[in-house]
């Protein structure tokens, strides 16, 4: 019976739409998004004048909060498993490898970033995602944030006039760039092609929808990264059916009336627009097919080339120092760029053999946490959501993206991973939800 409660919480008369988006607002869980995220809308012109930065702001409450929960016993604290002393112990030496790098203040200053507003949202999440409301309420209110970021842009761009992703200034207007509104553009196509695959039956066109309305934007920010994860992702959602054979005939069904979806109306979108303003419009409009277009045909190939370049510095100077690296932060010391764009790459260089036998294994736990989700008879369209978003962040930080005191986001995502696998283990026994109470 304890098993049943907990795999179907209780439905109190009166809680609706608007006291559930009232609680998900005062939360713990809307502190950290706000903290994770920051970067992302305090540089925005109605945030300049705020006279706190926003980051460290929610960074001590969310701890604040955290905290309390776990003493007052709503929060169960982060259990000492070996992926979490593994990253504890990362932690650590990461801040002890200064000691043998220049010692420059830059080193310095990324040491204490990368502890205080980056790794720390690993052990955060770890402790809120351990809860299945707790869980389900951050990836509401990630897609909420997705949402309203978008219509920001899409209010600039398309209503006011001003173009946030002006190509002539390398993308960045107002502390924001088109990685950043990519980014959430495919928050939203990981959210709703699980909802296809996942989601109640009802729910599906609006998924399917979604998804289109999503990979459309992905065509227009110039985004190509981000553009290219999400497509994979339909990949990666077919694996996830065919490690859960039970549902692969209903799951694939569905997949197909989604890639069908998105062939036949993204075309149809991009006709419709080739036929109102011409083929050169067109490709004005479509910043992410005309940067693949200038990529593939050599004609701008310089972000590509720089970070190939920065990348093969730090292979070689790895090797130079393979067993405790050059200390943190020593790589921009000796490139242009302050960092390679390869995780992976990163952490050689600078941690050697040493921080890396104390990251990876993370990772790979991380990894076979998503395919253990994909077998759980208990996987939901929020939990297959969350594997998406950490094996698409996998794939970009093993080679072309990364950087320590700036991934927080990726960090909080590989805990929100652990998190789930810690309340697997807990409730192993668990009754799963019925199909139709899924999502």
């Amino acid at each position: 019976m304890e098993a049943t409660l907990r795999a179907h919480p209780a439905r109190h008369p009166g809680t609706g739409l608007l006291a559930r988006m009232r609680e998900d607002a005062l939360s713990i869980e809307a502190s950290f998004i706000l903290f994770v995220y920051a970067g992302r809308y305090k540089m925005l012109p109605e945030f300049q004048g705020s006279p706190v930065d926003l980051t460290l702001l929610f960074f001590i409450l969310a701890v604040g909060l955290t905290v309390w929960g776990i003493f007052s016993r709503r929060l169960k604290p982060m259990p000492l498993d070996l992926p979490n002393i593994l990253m504890l112990s990362f932690t650590a030496f990461g801040v002890i490898s200064v000691f043998w790098s220049s010692l420059e203040p830059k080193n310095v200053d990324k040491a204490w970033r990368f502890v205080l507003i980056g790794v720390s949202s690993y052990f955060l999440v770890v402790v809120l995602a351990q809860d299945l409301e707790r869980r389900r309420r951050m990836v509401r209110l990630m897609i909420a944030f997705s949402i309203a970021l978008l219509l920001y842009y899409s209010t600039y761009r398309w209503v006011l006039g001003v173009d946030p992703n002006d190509m002539e200034n390398a993308g960045r207007v107002n502390g924001n760039n088109y990685m950043e509104y990519g980014a959430h553009a495919a928050i939203l196509f990981y959210a709703c092609l699980s909802q296809v695959i996942l989601g109640p039956r009802q729910r599906l066109p609006l998924a399917i929808a979604g998804a289109v309305l999503a990979l459309f934007a992905l065509l227009l920010i110039g985004a190509r990264g981000h553009l290219v994860f999400a497509v994979f992702s339909i990949s990666l959602a077919a694996g996830s059916l065919l490690l859960a054979p039970r549902g692969l005939f209903a799951g694939m069904r569905r997949l197909l009336l989604l890639v069908t979806a998105l062939v036949v109306l993204c075309w149809a979108g991009y006709v419709a627009i080739t036929a109102y303003q011409g083929a050169t419009g067109a490709s004005q409009q479509f910043y992410t097919l005309e940067r693949i277009r200038l990529q593939t045909s050599n004609e701008s190939t310089h972000s590509l080339d720089i970070r190939e370049e920065a990348q093969d510095l730090a292979f070689r100077q790895w090797l130079v120092r393979p067993l405790l690296g050059w200390g943190m932060g020593e790589f921009r010391l000796q490139h242009s760029l302050d960092y390679p764009h390869n995780l992976s790459l990163e952490v050689l260089m600078e941690m050697g053999l040493a921080g890396a036998c104390l990251f990876f294994p993370v990772l790979i736990l991380g990894v076979a946490t998503c395919v253990a989700m994909a077998r759980d008879r208990r996987l939901d369209w929020t939990d297959m959501m969350l594997a998406l978003l950490f094996l698409t962040e996998f794939i970009s930080h093993t080679t072309v993206q990364g950087y320590l005191p700036d991934d927080r986001i990726y960090f909080a995502y590989l805990g929100l991973i652990m998190g789930w696998r810690h309340w697997a283990r807990r409730n192993a026994r668990m009754i799963p939800l019925p199909p139709r109470e899924r999502g």
